[in-house]
């Protein structure tokens, strides 16, 4: 992961807004949903090692499609869905399945939540894309 404390070999800064602009652009060009449907197990083994019960609140960072989303919904839990790239939030999915989710369009390194809002924060593979990792609002 790049931070931007971290200096390139050529000595400067790399652009992280050109960089982020360039990973939003090719996050919205592709049908993730054909290969998210294929990790769908990765969510539920996720939320069965977490243990999460009915009622958690739960925050998805980078969720993409929604395999971990899924998989606490269908835990009861109380689930917020964010990613930086609205056409990848799994909407459809859950719709399809009348599961209660709150979507919300939400960059992982500038979370609009307060530190302490949800029993657990959880992130299969969107993450490991950002360039200085996730911070809530209490922490910018």
């Amino acid at each position: 992961m790049v931070t931007a404390t971290q200096i390139t070999a050529a000595g400067a800064m790399p652009d992280l807004a050109a960089i982020k602009g360039q990973q939003l652009t090719a996050w919205s060009c592709g049908d993730y949903a054909v290969i998210g449907t294929t990790l769908q197990i990765v969510g539920e083994e996720l939320c069965e090692a977490l243990d999460l019960r009915s009622g958690q609140k739960v925050l998805d960072v980078a969720a993409g499609n929604g395999n971990a989303t899924l998989a606490a919904a269908r835990r009861w839990c109380a689930v917020t869905s964010t990613d930086y790239v609205p056409s990848l939030l799994g909407r459809a999915r859950a719709e399809a399945e009348g599961l209660a989710v709150a979507f919300e369009e939400a960059d992982a390194e500038a979370l609009p939540f307060d530190n302490g809002t949800f029993d657990a924060v959880v992130s299969t593979f969107g993450v490991m894309f950002t360039l200085e990792g996730p911070k809530t609002s209490g922490e910018r």
